[in-house]
This record gives structure tokens, sequence and C-alpha cells, in this order.
């Protein structure tokens, strides 16, 4: 296989994915549901006692406007839009790699079938035992995944390696190149799906907000007829940006996660021909 045989045979220690990925502890507390809840409540916590503040600040003085309330929101609008557009960018990004997997799980299948038909066999059980475990990681999450994936990557990397020595095709070729990408893009996803907005930009989305929060509640409090509808659209709208960004950021438990159906037609046209 000229360099791609060399490569096969010194690649034996890469594997699929070879890795277990660790979760930093702050961004496990960022990712519990309870932390969520608490944020919630504190959001409207922060409106209520900017009206209840303002209540108090009327019966004491006058307010006077200083015109530059509107462009402190439209601050907040604009680190809250930075932050929605990262997380759904870190969303497409999933997508794309999980579109190119089963494209190039679909091109080494094609390729492996120009082989002699035992690796051929082979190759098309290694490929179906895979996108089964992973699909079952991905319901699961149980890590033994990338340990298996390793393995059954060890032992296809040996046995093309062998096949390389008894004979030369550019069909071998194609194999171990695309079993490369496999690799690549499975590693790839796996490290994306663990990927999270810094939390210090979550810190400051937070503290911004409810520092706003605030100043909405104290702006139609403190007016002699209060408006609670400008409150509230703010404190629903705020609150469930945030759950979509937390849910974009955590796709192992959150409800916003990538489609894995080109993954399963792929396992059935690998399973049926």
């Amino acid at each position: 296989m000229h360099d791609r045989g060399g490569a096969a045979g010194n690649n034996t220690g890469s594997g699929f994915s070879c890795f277990i990925v660790t979760v930093k502890s702050h961004q496990v507390m960022l990712d519990s549901l309870w932390v969520i809840g608490f944020y919630v409540l504190l959001l409207f916590a922060s409106v209520a006692g900017g009206i209840w503040y303002a209540a108090r600040y009327r019966k004491r003085s006058r307010w006077e406007s200083s015109g530059i309330e509107n462009s402190i929101v439209g601050i907040f609008g604009l680190i809250i839009s930075f932050t929605f557009l990262q997380a759904g960018n870190a969303h497409r990004e999933r997508f794309a790699y999980l579109h190119k997997e089963a494209n190039n799980v679909d091109a080494l299948y094609r390729y492996s079938r120009e082989l002699p038909d035992s690796f051929r066999l082979y190759t098309k059980n290694m490929l179906q035992d895979f996108l089964k475990n992973q699909l079952a990681y991905e319901q699961s999450g149980n890590t033994d995944f990338f340990y298996n994936a390793k393995r059954q990557s060890d032992a296809y990397w040996a046995n093309l390696a062998k096949l390389q020595k008894q004979q030369h095709s550019a069909a071998i070729d194609k194999v171990a190149e695309y079993f490369d990408q496999v690799q690549d893009t499975v590693s790839l996803f796996a490290y994306s799906n663990y990927e999270r907005t810094p939390a210090f930009v979550i810190f400051l989305l937070v503290v911004v907000s409810v520092l706003i929060g605030f100043l909405v509640g104290f702006m139609n409090g403190v007016k002699e007829r209060v408006h609670y509808m400008v409150p509230l659209i703010y404190f629903v709208t705020v609150s469930l940006t945030m759950l979509v960004i937390s849910d974009l950021n955590n796709p192992r438990l959150g409800l916003i996660k990538p489609s894995y159906y080109h993954l399963q037609l792929t396992l059935e046209y690998i399973r049926n021909n």
C-alpha cells in the first residue's frame, strides 16, 4: 500500500476515539437541572425585587429617567445573541461531524467490497458492530463504547496490515484512507459533545440578565401605575432563551440532540448489502 500501508501498520494504537472524556466539575454543575431551576427563580426574584424597590423609592422621591436604560438593555441583547449564536454553531458542527462520519463509513464499505470475500465480510461485521455500539452509546452514555471501539480499531488495523503484505490494490489504499477519516470524525464528534460555552461567558450572561431584570422591574414599578406585562415578557423570554442555550450546550443530557438518522440509514445499508 506504499505510504498508506505504512500508515496502517503504525496506527494500531490510535483507535476509534481512543479516549475517555472527563467532564470538569464546573461543567457538571452548570449542566445540572437544579442550577437552571435556581437561575429561573433568581431571575424572577430580581424582577420582583425591582418592582418592590420601585414602590419604596416612589414614596421617598421622584424618579427621572437618565435616557440610557434602553442602551443597557441593548447591550444585554448583544451578549445574549452572541452566546446563542455560539451555542447554535456548536450544534450545527455536531450535525456536520455525524454526516461526515456516515459518508466515510459508507465509502469505506463500498471500497471494501472490492477486497477478498473474507476481509469484506470482516469489514461488514466490524462496521455493523461499531455503528450499533455508537448508537447505543448515544442513548445510554456508557463510556465502554470507547474501550470497545479502540479494540475494534486495533484489530482492524492489524488485519489490514496483514492484507497489505499479501497483496496491493487501490481498493486497499482507499479502505485505509476512509478508515482513517472515520476515526477522525468519530473522535471530533465525541469531543464536540462535551464542549461548552466558556463558563465565564455564561456567568457574565447570568449576572447581566439578573441586573437587567431588576432594572426592568424598577422602571415599570416606579411609575404611578405599575405595568406587569413588560416584566413578565422579559422574565419568560430570558428564561426560555437561557434554557435553550443550556440545552444546546449539553447535547448529552438536553432535549435538543443531533439526529442520528443518517447513521441509522448507513447501518441498514451495510446490513442489507
